[in-house]
């Protein structure tokens, strides 16, 4: 029997103007339906992170409920727009930001990987 997890990676970058550069590092694999990763360590380390990039191996590359309910709580956590990128079938990045009345939007995004690296358009 073939069982199908999720991988996550922390995305590590710069933000200028317009565009989002980053490298994926691996994080940890989860179960059919989720993911955990270190939390500590993105509270420690959460200036130098862009992003989150999650596998939905059996499930579409749009976010889930929990996708932004998650993404929300980091935005709102961290205090800073973030990337949210889905691999399923096709890879999608997302842009999570808060609005001028405090609640949490998202937009799917271009980008561009090139091996462990992406270039994403936020603005």
């Amino acid at each position: 029997m073939v069982t199908f997890n999720e991988d996550c990676w922390i995305i590590y970058g710069k933000k200028h103007c317009k565009w989002a550069l980053g490298k994926l590092v691996y994080e940890s694999i989860g179960g059919p339906g989720s993911v955990d990763f270190n939390w500590k360590k993105v509270i420690k380390e959460r200036d130098k992170i862009i992003g989150f990039n999650h596998t939905h191996p059996k499930g579409s590359s749009d976010p889930s409920t929990i996708d932004d309910k998650t993404m929300t709580g980091w935005v709102k956590a961290l205090g800073k727009p973030l990337l949210c990128g889905i691999k399923s079938h096709e890879q999608k990045f997302f842009l999570y930001k808060r609005t001028e009345n405090k609640s949490v939007h998202s937009q799917n995004i271009p980008f561009i990987i090139i091996g462990q690296f992406i270039l994403a358009k936020i603005g």
